[in-house]
């Protein structure tokens, strides 16, 4: 079976930074360890970025990004600057 999904980069608050891709039913997978394998998965974008404790993502090419700070539902998307 092939899972494809749509990759972005979790910037966290504290200078990490994670891969991860968005599946076609909206869920969010992030690798937490790419040696072991381990990742982490939420239902949504927002889910995963608040589990994070906040932070953003960025997708590769001409998208937005979307970031989450201080109230947990504040998730909105914001142009990436030139």
């Amino acid at each position: 079976m092939t899972i494809s999904g749509r990759p972005f980069l979790l910037h966290l608050h504290h200078q990490v930074e994670l891969d991860g891709f968005l599946l076609p039913d909206g869920r969010a997978v992030v690798i937490d360890d790419p040696e072991y394998g381990l990742t982490s998965a939420a239902a949504s974008i927002a889910d995963l970025l608040r589990g994070y404790g906040g932070g953003h993502v960025t997708w590769p090419g001409p998208h937005p990004t979307h970031h989450l700070e201080g109230c947990p539902h504040d998730l909105h998307p914001v142009q990436d600057a030139p």
